[in-house]
């Protein structure tokens, strides 16, 4: 179908616009000029009358600019396609219309060539479009047409209440069911993150989506045997087919899933059940697949799981051993963040290899007894007022209705840091607390000459703990902050006009010279210098 597009050229230059509209044979290429205007104003007034698919415009024009033009002509009718014209080679103001959705942007000088050039590459732009929006149409009329209601509403029946062989036998001969009448494999299929990516979408949209990847999936299966294949739920599809002789019903599966990965945007999870001779047995085989397909609580999905590999059978709470277990509390007690992360992600690794790994609600159980546990370690070190944002994320991981195996971990990663965060900054609170009794003591005690484990006795600390910490906090050692202190005490005893043999004595120093060559070392002159320039 073939259909003429009406095109707007707005110039305040007369001749532009008379040369663009009236001395290129549009017509011949299936164009016709809706009208002209020569400034952005009657340019607004000309498209919302109008309503043409193309408009060629100058950005620079009297009243309204090309810019201001455009940005209320795509809010209005966002399909229309907007061509620049201008002698502005600036690249920002490029930019800038391209950014508000111009479709091109020409500079002057340009030849007829030129401009039918664009206008054509527009006009093919816009029959694609209207190509695209034909086939949405034919998509949904198909859709409609074609969704076998009263099979679709046999086949949940068989999924969710078990029957005898006479009544399903009798059902099947009335609707005419397409497939071999024994054996069977039902596949449940869902597409993944599907709440997250479509939440923002129109319904028709979504709906188009959802009829997409159950097409593929028809098509997929069609390729390798017969099957069935409906809506189950918002994001998920049953698919009910007989066996091949010639590829597995894992490989079949397979197939769906990595056609809808190459077909559509999205990715699919499948969990498969096992094989059925009879049609009353599909029931066994669907609630074999709905187990199945909670192992993408695993991987997050893209992935086809079996129910013979991954049948939960007989299986209890997962658990570690009671050293590592030990090893995290510890971490928790010091504040360790990074060993006690890295120590979650090693219980979190050992569930995941398992040789069978366990269903998802056992995994949940796992995760919730040891946020509790982590609650309890917490407990024992941090206030009431502490200890009440570490409850509230520890009863938002209890209530998770809907999670996944990374989101799981993550949670405990972040419960380990909110309680850590405290106990590091308590930590520095006291170490700070530490360092400054003892740089009280050193100031009123500047004349004893005490060794790095008298400081350190005096706060019931190790010689080595001690002398890191005050390092960490004051970025010197305790016999550089001691000497440093010492100098400065020298620089207001010598203002005050002690004499230098004095005040080495007073601050500990035996020999003077030694005491001299100290000063000077710290400030660059001697004491008799220091006096001499600031008692002048």
């Amino acid at each position: 179908m073939t259909t003429e597009l009406r095109m707007c050229v707005i110039d305040d230059i007369k001749t532009v616009v008379q040369g663009i509209a009236n001395q290129i044979d549009w017509a011949s290429y299936g164009i016709s000029i809706a009208g002209t205007a020569s400034n952005g104003e009657q340019g607004i007034e000309l498209i919302t009358s109008t309503e043409p698919h193309i408009v060629l415009t100058d950005i620079r024009m009297p009243k309204v600019d090309g810019l201001e033009m455009t940005r209320q002509i795509l809010a209005r009718f966002p399909r229309t396609k907007i061509v620049f014209l201008s002698g502005y080679t600036d690249f920002e103001y490029a930019q800038e219309a391209l950014r508000l959705g111009a479709f091109d942007y020409i500079v002057k000088p340009y030849t007829p060539r030129k401009i039918v050039d664009v206008v054509l590459k527009a006009k093919q732009s816009i029959e694609e479009e209207m190509h695209e929006t034909q086939r949405y149409r034919e998509m949904e009329r198909k859709l409609r047409e074609s969704l076998p209601f009263l099979r679709q509403e046999y086949f949940q029946l068989l999924l969710q209440f078990r029957t005898t062989p006479e009544q399903a036998q009798k059902r099947w001969d009335f609707l005419n069911i397409g497939l071999e009448r024994e054996r069977f494999v039902v596949m449940l299929t869902e597409i993944d993150q599907f709440t997250e990516q479509t939440d923002t979408l129109p319904v028709q949209e979504v709906e188009l989506i959802r009829f997409t990847v159950q097409n593929i999936l028809e098509e997929s299966l069609r390729e390798h045997t017969k099957g069935f294949v409906f809506r189950d739920h918002t994001n998920r599809y049953v698919a009910i087919f007989n066996p091949s002789d010639s590829i597995h019903a894992e490989a079949i599966a397979e197939r769906c899933r990595e056609n809808v990965n190459q077909y559509s945007r999205y990715t699919i999870s499948i969990g498969l059940g096992e094989e059925v001779q009879e049609i009353h047995q599909i029931s066994y085989s669907y609630s074999q697949a709905f187990a199945a397909i909670s192992y993408n609580f695993y991987t997050g999905g893209n992935t086809v799981y079996k129910y013979l590999d991954m049948s939960p059978v007989h299986q209890t709470l997962p658990r570690y051993s009671p050293e590592k277990e030990k090893e995290l509390f510890y971490c928790l007690r010091s504040g360790n963040l990074p060993k006690a992360s890295s120590i979650v992600d090693e219980l979190f690794e050992e569930t995941v290899h398992a040789a069978i790994p366990p269903a998802p609600e056992v995994v949940k159980g796992m995760c919730d007894e040891l946020a509790f546990l982590i609650n309890r370690v917490f407990s024992e070190k941090l206030t009431r007022e502490e200890m009440e944002g570490i409850e509230r994320y520890q009863y938002q991981i209890k209530s998770l209705s809907s999670y996944k195996f990374k989101e799981l971990q993550d949670h405990i990663k972040e419960l380990c840091r909110i309680g850590c965060a405290f106990i590091q900054k308590r930590h520095v609170e006291d170490v700070n607390q530490v360092v400054e009794q003892v740089i009280a003591h050193i100031r009123h005690n500047a004349a004893s000459n005490m060794t790095v484990n008298d400081y350190a006795k005096l706060v019931y600390l190790s010689g080595s703990y001690f002398a890191n910490l005050f390092k960490k906090v004051t970025g010197m050692t305790v016999t550089q902050f001691v000497t440093t202190e010492r100098m400065e005490q020298t620089k207001a005893m010598l203002l005050e006009g002690k004499q230098v043999q004095e005040i080495a004595q007073l601050l500990g120093y035996e020999d003077r010279r030694h005491f001299s060559e100290l000063f000077k070392k710290h400030t660059g002159m001697t004491p008799s210098d220091f006096k001499q320039l600031y008692t002048k």
